[in-house]
């Protein structure tokens, strides 16, 4: 995705606007027309600034000459690459900041303009996202980045990460502010912030939802994790308040950090009436909560149609955030009951009222959210808890040995299957898996992810549900390199009718 100026900008007015005054002193090109930033020099095209990123594999400037061949005007570089001096070649001292700096004036900081709300943490990111847009639409244009897609009114673009790279990420913030929307609210991953694609952002609301294990493919161990997301309640991001969950051991840590620094901080809890943000008379049901929320602007009753404590978490992050923003507490309880579920998240899927099992689709893909999932839906499951999940390839594999601990201890019957194995063996995945599966508990293993699907809800018996986990809203499943077409929602329903 791309957004392009018809008239372009000087190379010399670009640079100066993203701090870097000095760097043009070739006259023969400082005042041409940069059309578009490029980071990849295979599409590179006349006009175009090229961008030489240093990535986990490569390394940008080794694609420099092929990208000035192709009609590149210049090219960006990290001054510690070898590269002969070149008239066209720019070297600074680092380039992935520089890329986010560029990219924030070629589209003429367009988060200026913008109210940036970031939510951060392993779980429940995209569902508090949802429903701070679903608070703030009433008073704010407001715009929704994350898992899912990209949207506002009268645009919806699918998203390939949960938070686009800087040059896509402003881009799509400049689109956003000449279509008049007034806040961003935004899932904000630790990837992103590790690669300093959203620097440059101010934040008005940081949010952290926890902190559990996950993505230790990419960062080093827990801690390295933590500090990524961390990032996000820094001077550097943060401008207005803190939002963070009170009942996670980081949350704790991240609560002192921001307080030594005199950052505004709201604070919310399901259990520590300490907290800014907190509930008491609860009330679960397989209809969501209800319960009496406590804030710091006084208390009033209200209900959410999410069902399980890991959502009420997620709600009262929503509601301290929308407060924070202007929104009145009656607004809010009023239009609490009228959100509707998130794609993939404790959907339920179901084809006729009469339908005896109940089957339920989510993307619970780590330890601590499924054992959440298995935990909320207990008390709502009438006879046996059965569960269909397995662990992506390419990815941490501590995990899937204490995910397989988990469903054998919290539910009745549990079916292993395949999920995205992408280059690893599908086998090994399931084996990784059954590591953690105490001998007694007869696991049913299936790779086929279709058969076994069909399998769980076939032998379903009546009042049963049959949680189907770490796919969710994903319509597709990577086997080797290539993304097939494969929706659990719809072998789900396909298996109901067969039943």
């Amino acid at each position: 995705m791309s957004i392009q100026f018809i008239d372009g900008v000087p190379l010399s007015e670009l640079l100066s606007g993203a701090g870097y005054k000095n760097q043009v002193q070739n006259s023969s090109y400082d005042n041409d027309l940069i059309l578009r930033i490029v980071t990849d020099s295979r599409i590179v095209q006349a006009g175009d600034l090229f961008i030489a990123m240093i990535g986990s594999k490569a390394d940008g400037s080794q694609y420099v000459s092929q990208a000035l061949a192709n009609g590149a005007i210049a090219a960006i570089i990290d001054r510690s690459s070898n590269l002969e001096p070149h008239p066209q070649v720019i070297a600074v001292p680092d380039v992935i900041t520089a890329c986010a700096e560029i990219a924030a004036s070629f589209y003429d900081h367009p988060v200026q303009k913008l109210k940036l709300v970031g939510v951060t943490g392993t779980n429940g990111k995209t569902t508090t996202t949802h429903l701070i847009e679903f608070l703030l639409k009433d008073k704010y244009a407001t715009g929704l980045m994350g898992t899912l897609y990209t949207r506002w009114q009268g645009y919806e673009h699918i998203s390939t990460h949960t938070t686009p790279f800087a040059v896509d990420l402003q881009a799509q913030f400049k689109q956003a502010v000449d279509q008049n929307q007034e806040v961003m609210v935004m899932e904000v991953s630790s990837h992103a912030l590790a690669q300093r694609r959203v620097w440059t952002c101010p934040f008005g609301v940081s949010v952290f939802t926890n902190l559990t294990q996950d993505h230790l493919d990419y960062h080093l161990n827990l801690e390295d994790y933590f500090q990524a997301k961390a990032l996000l309640f820094t001077p550097d991001y943060l401008k207005g308040k803190a939002v963070i969950n009170l009942d996670d051991a980081y949350g704790v840590r991240l609560i002192a950090d921001c307080r030594s620094r005199k950052q505004p901080v709201w604070t919310y809890s399901l259990t520590n009436s300490e907290a800014d943000f907190f509930t008491d008379n609860l009330t679960y049901s397989s209809n969501g909560v209800t319960a009496t929320l406590h804030t710091p602007l006084g208390a009033i009753a209200f209900s959410s149609p999410l069902v399980g404590s890991f959502n009420l978490a997620n709600v009262l992050a929503a509601i301290a955030t929308a407060v924070e923003l202007g929104i009145s507490l009656r607004e809010i309880v009023e239009r609490l009951p009228k959100f509707k579920s998130v794609p993939g998240r404790v959907e339920q899927v179901q084809i006729s009222e009469d339908q005896d099992i109940t089957v339920v689709v989510d993307y619970a893909h780590t330890p601590d959210s499924l054992e959440n999932l298995l935990k909320a839906m207990r008390p709502f499951t009438k006879r046996e808890l059965i569960c269909v999940f397995g662990c992506g390839g390419d990815r941490d594999r501590t995990k899937r040995p204490i995910m397989g601990e988990i469903a054998a201890r919290l539910a009745d019957r549990v079916y292993i299957t395949s999920d995205n194995p992408r280059t690893e063996n599908a086998e090994l995945i399931l084996q990784d898996i059954l590591k953690g599966v105490p001998e007694q508990v007869n696991a049913k293993v299936e790779i086929d992810r279709r058969i076994c699907i069909k399998e769980a809800i076939a032998k379903a018996e009546a009042g049963d549900t049959v949680l189907i986990a770490g796919k969710g809203h994903e319509d597709y499943q990577i086997i080797g390199t290539e993304k097939i077409h494969f929706d659990d929602r719809e072998e789900a329903k396909i298996a109901l009718q067969a039943r």
